[in-house]
């Protein structure tokens, strides 16, 4: 349903009573200096998080042992 919204509105983003106060897709892009930078630190987010997920999958690697004498629910 949303998609057949969107394709019913497409050049409007927001439309308005008066067609000139619409928001169109346009009106509402940001300019290519924004959208460059935003790239680079969306690459540089990625990387980052990519890297932090690594290494929290290599601190946590590993099998778990249970000694007889931990206090544990089990046996």
């Amino acid at each position: 349903m949303l998609t057949s919204v969107v394709f019913g509105l497409y050049p409007l983003v927001l439309p308005a009573r008066n067609p000139a106060f619409s928001v169109t897709i346009w009106n509402t892009k940001a300019r290519a200096y924004g959208l460059k930078i935003s790239l680079i630190w969306w690459a540089v987010g990625m990387i980052l998080a990519a890297g932090y997920s690594a290494l929290v999958y290599r601190s946590f690697a590993g099998k778990v042992v249970i000694d007889k004498d931990s206090h544990s629910y089990g046996n």
